[in-house]
Parts: structure tokens; sequence; C-alpha cells
């Protein structure tokens, strides 16, 4: 979790949603680092959450966690209502929040398709709705949400899954056009596969072949998109909104990119 040193706004605040773990934990890392309080909100890994921060504070990073289920919007408003107790101010909020399963059409119950919308579209929704009315009162904010290749890419056997994140670009979008006279941008970043604990059992089993449909001939890292979560941040990427920027190598822009490499690799044999 290396990331660039040096102050986005010392006085500023993110909130982080799955902010301790994976993707969400190097996001809160960088924020942090740049100089900005976090609020890293988890649902259910108490551990995993208090060994994070645990970890960021040794750093002397202004690091706290919060236990929220943000699918409900009371508990939304109530992890809001903590980061202004705290700190008294919300400039950044990063929906990153999310679940992934599999689960083909004909085998969805209505509990599952449910879930998967709460988790992944809802509570977007309901973090946006608490934390907009204190970006208003300072003229500025930055939501960044979390979607997927999904969301655009049909992929067999993700019904509930694609759908939720295709209703998050649209959230992303529109919300951008709404929200735009308050100062407040709204993007989106699309990961492709990010080498986490989430899916350490995928490329172990099958990584020899996914990676072959990247471009940058590798998978994607958690401070990879923290990179670019620094960015849209700070004051620099304030004409940058209704966005949904890929961190996928790649992936979704080119296809059969293995066929470069066995070029390439031909040439330097002769």
């Amino acid at each position: 979790m290396n990331q660039p040193n040096g102050p986005l706004n010392p006085s500023r605040v993110a909130l982080v949603t799955g902010g301790t773990r994976g993707i969400g934990l190097a996001i809160t890392a960088a924020l942090a680092r740049s100089g900005m309080h976090v609020l890293a909100i988890y649902r259910s890994n108490k551990v995993q959450a208090e060994s994070s921060v645990r970890e960021l504070n040794g750093q002397g990073l202004s690091v706290e966690a919060y236990q929220a289920d943000v699918g409900i919007q009371e508990q939304a408003r109530q992890a809001a209502a903590e980061a202004i107790r705290l700190w008294g101010r919300i400039d950044v909020l990063i929906n990153n929040a999310g679940i992934f399963e599999f689960c083909f059409l004909e085998d969805m119950t209505e509990a599952f398709f449910d879930e998967i919308m709460r988790t992944n579209l809802k509570s977007m929704i309901f973090m946006m709705q608490a934390v907009t009315p204190w970006m208003k009162k300072n003229h500025f904010g930055r939501i960044i949400n979390a979607t997927s290749i999904s969301g655009s890419l049909a992929d067999v056997g993700l019904v509930a899954y694609a759908c939720s994140k295709a209703g998050v670009n649209l959230l992303t979008k529109v919300t951008s056009g709404e929200l735009a006279p308050c100062g407040i941008t709204v993007n989106a970043y699309a990961p492709g596969i990010i080498h986490t604990d989430m899916t350490d059992a995928m490329i172990r089993e099958r990584g020899e072949i996914q990676v072959r449909q990247i471009p940058a001939g590798s998978f994607g890292k958690p401070d990879d998109v923290a990179a670019l979560i620094r960015f849209l941040c700070s004051d620099e990427a304030g004409y940058i909104t209704g966005e949904i920027i890929g961190v996928d190598g790649g992936m979704m822009k080119v296809q059969n990119p293995y066929r470069a490499y066995e070029y390439q690799a031909q040439k330097q044999e002769l």
C-alpha cells in the first residue's frame, strides 16, 4: 500500500465503505496518507477491521473504524453522523462495499436478488443521501462509486450482480448532473481482476487463462485502484464528473491481447 505522500487537504474527511480489507483498505490507507481523516466502514468482520485500523494508526494516520450495514438507510445516516461527531464535516464518500456471487436466472431466489441489489446499489444511494447535505455546506464533494466491468459486459451467471452494477453506472451519471450545482463530482471506478483475498482462489485455479485476456499482462493490485481514487478526490479532478473509469489493464478495451505477446516473443526469437 505504498502511495505518494503529500496532503490532498489535511482538513478533509472521507468515508470509505468496505474500507477495512482488500481494495477498500488500500483506498483508506491512500487517503489517510494524503492527510485526510478517514472513517472506514465495515459490516461484520470486527477482528479484521480493528486490526487494519490499529496498523494504520500505528503509522500515525487518522483512521477510525465504524460498524454499519449501510444497505439499511438509518445505519447509513448513523455512519455519516459518526464522521460529523468525530471531525465535524464530510468531503469524500467512497462507495466501495459490495458482494459478488454467481447465480443463474433459473436458480435465483427473491432473497438472493434482493441481497445483491441492497448491498451493491441501495447502499450507495443511502450513503449518498446521508453525506450530500454536509458536502453542500462547503460547496465541495467527491463521491466515487465501485462498479465493475460486469456493469457493461454481459457475463453468464451474473444476472443479479450485473444488474446491480449497471444500476451503479446510471446512478453515477444521473447524480453527477443533479449534484454538479452543489460543487460535488460523482464518478465510478470499474475494476477488472484485482488480486485480493476475494479473488485469490480464482487466480490460483485459472489465472493463467484469465491473464491472457489482459493487455497489461498481469492482474491488478488494490493500490492500482487506490491511486485513481486519490486523484479523483483531489482539487485537480474537479472537472471530471459522470465518468465510469476502468482499472482493468485494458481488459475491456481489447480482445485477444495474448496474440501481441506471442507475436513479440516470435520477433525476439528471429
